[in-house]
């Protein structure tokens, strides 16, 4: 009986260290959409990918651009704030992204008018 209570305590202890702050889990995701969807959003801290998607945050708090490009569409800029807090050395970091999804309806390029051919 003793024996089962040191190891039923032992793997509560154990378990405990599987959540230690900062190692492991997954990290903080940007979301990026687009309308058209196909764009390429690009963050400035790095990284890009083609909507719908989404990329880690970036390690430092900060205000970040992101570009969402896309053939036949006019280039848009828009930014994206991410804040970092960890309140004591135990805690868990708690990362707010706003907004979140970054998002975007993309506007067709006018096209240059062509050339009348003379008949």
């Amino acid at each position: 009986m003793h024996r089962a209570f040191v190891l039923v305590a032992g793997g509560l202890l154990v378990s405990g260290c599987s959540n230690i702050p900062g190692q492991g889990g997954d990290p903080a995701k940007i979301r990026f959409e687009s309308n058209p969807a196909g764009a390429e959003a690009s963050l400035a801290s790095g990284g890009s990918c083609r909507t719908p998607c989404a990329l880690p945050a970036p390690d430092k708090a900060g205000a970040y651009a992101v570009t969402f490009s896309l053939t036949g569409y006019y280039p848009e800029t828009l930014g994206v704030h991410v804040t970092r807090d960890k309140p004591s050395w135990f805690a868990s970091e708690t990362v707010t992204i706003d907004p979140n999804p970054v998002s975007t309806m993309l506007q067709p390029a006018k096209r240059a008018p062509q050339a009348r051919q003379q008949q």
